[in-house]
């Protein structure tokens, strides 16, 4: 703190926590123009780091905080436009995306087919898959994976024992897996479809 403040650091320090704003404009000028300086170090916006600057400092009020000294008062304010500034750039770079996917939509709509072609395609192997298995193996992946019934009601439509299920189910994700791996899927993808 320079030499001819107005406040004793102590002084300083204990209004801040009591949230006595007749000390505002002396943090104002104490620090707004380094805050201003430090943010437009990172963003480039010299309107958007003046309202950083200001808006940290503003926040001494908001949520009164105890500082042991005016460097880590100092430190406080500098984190909160640091935080600041990167929010900001974090906001831009999301708006820029949205506008480029508004100029190019034709852009989205192709990555849209492309994904939902390969989605087919990988369904369609699953379907290949499924259909090979002996029938009760596939019986009950249609139940509960295709129709999405519950294990109880596959069971009870199939009048067999819970117990009977989980063992049919079990050796036909086996045989699926052995399938799709000779295939060329990978066990992430296989985990996605059927757990």
């Amino acid at each position: 703190m320079p030499a001819d403040a107005p406040y004793q650091e102590e002084e300083l320090l204990t209004r801040i926590v009591e949230g006595d704003a007749t000390i505002y404009p002396y943090l104002f000028d104490t620090y707004y123009n380094s805050l201003v300086y430090f943010s437009l170090s990172i963003i480039k916006d010299q309107q958007q780091a003046e309202d950083i600057a200001v808006d940290s400092l503003v926040k001494l009020w908001q949520v009164p905080t105890r500082f042991e000294t005016t460097g880590k008062l100092r430190g406080y304010l500098f984190t909160l436009a640091r935080n600041a500034s990167l929010n900001y750039l974090k906001h831009l770079r999301v708006r820029e995306r949205s506008e480029q996917v508004l100029a190019h939509p034709e852009a989205l709509i192709d990555a849209r087919l492309e994904a939902l072609v390969v989605e087919a395609d990988l369904l369609r192997l699953v379907y290949q898959e499924i259909a090979q298995l002996p029938d009760a193996y596939r019986q009950v992946v249609e139940l509960l994976y295709v129709e999405g019934l519950s294990a109880a009601e596959a069971a009870d439509r199939l009048g067999i024992s819970m117990d009977n299920l989980r063992q049919r189910k079990g050796r036909a994700i086996k045989e699926l897996k052995s399938g799709l791996l000779k295939k060329g899927l990978n066990d992430i993808f296989f985990s996605l479809i059927f757990f």
